[in-house]
């Protein structure tokens, strides 16, 4: 399954469109970081810099790519003494196994993973091989894409359009050897009465202008009567129905609408409009995948290493708008805001409902900046209010 999904990856530029903007649209805008409760500021500051430091927003959209197109990606934490993660490094997913339970519990933590190039068998009353490298629970991030409850493994995301996939490659082959060897144009010439050596002399004297396919104007020179009658090339060429079904059929998998692909065919902006909203809640969805699969185990096991219990914070990672912003986005946006304003509410509720809809906004530091402005203000009318100094 996993080879078949790789395969199409590689080599349909289709499959990679769907995988490369799927991957780059979870990711794109980035996320604000929200963290309440013991040590909230000091957890929030060390959860930035790990994601920094491991090259989060680098790594990350190529750590769902690959999660999309295997299904499954096995994630090693590399920390250093002072209890940093320094570096994340993806395992090969054909060679890292879960080693769990029927309920697909580890029964050991300290040997919960382990990885070997030995092919395995998933059953569960076969040991591992002794040549095998374990690691334990805390040192792999195993991200799962479309996992069932009862499986230890995901899925690839093309694992149910396989079929679909191999018939519309199919489909295509045949049309493409159609075309080639039925499309073209055909000559029949009719010599009348003429012998076998008639007919070769024919050839001889016309070989020019039967060799050359790309003659726009053709002499041919017989001394017999002859009739030269052209027989149209095939004229259901057009008739792609059956191919097009098997596309729309593995498309189906796809998130991404075949329309924003360029795949769209007579649909009217309604449609279009429709498409988008579904497709932008399905990126929602995949950011809080995302968010579930990669940001909260990586950054809950960084405040592991520091001494800070996660289930004592109440935290959230709050993505950003995933479209880039235009001048007319921007006035809607601060028109909102100013009706908000207008409602009563806070000016850092305001800021940071704002922050959700422009990428790179870092409302932090906005308010942070407000909060000074308000402060020195304040400083500089006690300065003014105080009386002048008698002279001395």
């Amino acid at each position: 399954m996993i080879d078949d999904c790789r395969r199409m990856y590689e080599e349909d530029t289709r499959a990679q469109g769907v995988v490369d903007t799927l991957a780059a649209d979870s990711i794109k805008g980035g996320f604000e970081l929200k963290v309440e409760g013991p040590r909230a500021d000091e957890a929030k500051r060390i959860a930035g810099e790990l994601l920094e430091r491991v090259g989060f927003w680098e790594q990350g959209e190529d750590w769902v790519r690959e999660t999309l197109n295997d299904g499954d990606s096995f994630l090693e934490l590399g920390a250093n003494r002072q209890g940093d993660i320094v570096q994340v490094t993806r395992k090969p997913t054909l060679e890292m196994h879960r080693w769990t339970d029927e309920f697909d519990h580890f029964p050991d933590p300290a040997r919960a993973f382990f990885w070997t190039d030995l092919y395995w068998s998933v059953g569960l009353d076969l040991q591992p091989p002794a040549d095998a490298v374990f690691f334990a629970e805390w040192q792999i991030i195993h991200a799962a894409g479309g996992k069932r409850s009862n499986s230890r493994y995901g899925r690839p995301l093309f694992a149910s359009a396989r079929r679909a996939y191999k018939r519309t490659q199919e489909g295509e082959l045949d049309i493409a050897i159609r075309r080639k060897t039925r499309a073209g144009m055909k000559y029949v010439h009719s010599l009348e009465d003429a012998s076998e050596g008639d007919i070769q002399a024919y050839q001889t004297r016309n070989k020019a202008a039967l060799n050359d396919p790309f003659a726009a104007v053709a002499d041919f020179f017989s001394n017999k009567r002859t009739n030269i009658q052209s027989i149209q090339g095939d004229a259901r060429l057009s008739e792609i129905d059956d191919v097009l079904h098997h596309i729309r059929t593995w498309w189906v998998a796809s998130p991404v609408p075949m329309s924003l692909l360029g795949y769209g065919q007579d649909l009217n902006r309604d449609v279009l409009d429709e498409q988008a909203k579904q497709y932008n809640a399905r990126k929602e969805a995949a950011s809080a995948w995302v968010t579930a699969q990669f940001v909260k185990p990586l950054v809950e096991r960084q405040w592991l290493l520091k001494g800070i219990w996660p289930g004592s914070l109440t935290w959230s990672a709050e993505w950003s708008a995933k479209q880039a912003l235009t001048a007319i986005a921007l006035k809607d946006v601060g028109d909102a805001g100013l009706k908000l304003k207008a409602l009563g509410l806070r000016d850092e509720t305001i800021i940071r409902l704002i922050s959700l809809f422009i990428p790179g906004f870092d409302a932090d530091a906005e308010i942070e900046a407000m909060r000074q402005l308000m402060a020195d203000q304040i400083a500089r009318v006690a300065a003014n209010a105080q009386p002048a100094e008698e002279d001395a």
